[in-house]
């Protein structure tokens, strides 16, 4: 993995102005600081995976950015519905949060095969790691 610090940079700016942009269309509601946070932090993870790393392998490099578009395009849906059709703050906390989750799952999933197959040479310490932790005396 290969961070590009301006590019992270860019990321969050964008994300932080559509959180913004969230707050501003909902102003009158109670739950309008918790929707642009919310759509603040999810834009800002999806981003970064779309723009600020780069895998050293292309095939790890075109799966990660995929599955970060693919879930920045199902955030930005969901922060829509959400935003614009009314809502309540527990599920939007649940929905979110459970999206996220699998969304880092699944990136997660995509890093550690890389680790396995080799073509992160970097990443192999966090399956040394990862073995030390589970390894059973």
């Amino acid at each position: 993995m290969k961070p590009n610090v301006f590019l992270i940079v860019v990321s969050v700016l964008i994300s932080a102005l559509a959180g913004y942009g969230f707050y501003a269309a909902n102003s009158g509601e109670s739950f309008c600081l918790l929707l642009s946070l919310g759509s603040g932090l999810t834009f800002a993870s999806t981003l970064i995976g779309m723009l600020g790393v780069r895998p050293k392998e292309r095939a790890g490099n075109v799966n990660f950015k995929v599955v970060s578009g693919i879930f920045f395009v199902l955030f930005l849906v969901s922060n829509l519905i959400f935003g614009f059709v009314g809502m309540r703050v527990a599920p939007y906390i649940i929905v979110t949060g459970i999206i996220l989750l699998i969304y880092a799952i699944i990136e997660y999933g995509i890093i550690i095969s890389n680790v396995k197959s080799g073509n992160f040479g970097a990443l192999r310490v966090l399956e040394r790691i990862q073995s030390s932790l589970f390894h059973k005396y």
